[in-house]
């Protein structure tokens, strides 16, 4: 009985010692290691000439991550349509999306006050068409109109 709890114990301590899990972030750099009662996290330091060591005693179950991870998850489309937005690239995408959107509004609106502006010099043309022609014709009609001594004098 004496070989079983000698067994049993170092199995327990082999287990508590022995890393369960390695990570490696290849964006920061950062290599985690953990194991049941301690972890060590390994990554660049603030000058980038030596590694920063970071090392934690205490139980770590290996379990939390998988629940801390799993709360990151939603399953249910209207909470996933809460939270679609709040990414910053979303938003960059959407704010430049609204620009473009913006600019095509303004080239548009540009388009049709240089339209409207084309119609509105070509109306004052017909108008001054017109005007002069008015004019002429009141000048036909004075001529027209205008008396004289044989309009008066049948004989002459």
């Amino acid at each position: 009985m004496k070989k079983f709890w000698k067994v049993l114990g170092l199995t327990a301590l082999a287990a508590a010692l022995v890393p369960y899990r390695v990570r490696r972030d290849d964006e920061t750099g950062q290599q985690t290691v953990e194991a049941l009662l301690w972890q060590v996290t390994r990554g660049p330091g603030e000058d980038q000439t030596h590694d920063q060591i970071d090392v934690n005693l205490g139980f770590k179950s290996p379990f939390q991550t998988i629940r801390e991870e799993k709360e990151l998850f939603t399953d249910d489309p209207q909470e996933a349509v809460l939270f679609a937005d709040d990414e910053p690239e979303a938003a960059i995408i959407q704010h430049e999306a609204a620009v473009a959107e913006h600019e095509a509004a303004v080239l548009k609106h540009e388009a049709a006050v240089a339209q409207h502006e084309a119609a509105v010099a070509e109306h004052e043309a017909a108008v001054a068409e017109h005007e002069a022609a008015a004019a002429e014709h009141e000048a036909a009609i004075a001529a027209e109109e205008e008396a004289t001594e044989e309009d008066f004098d049948p004989d002459l």
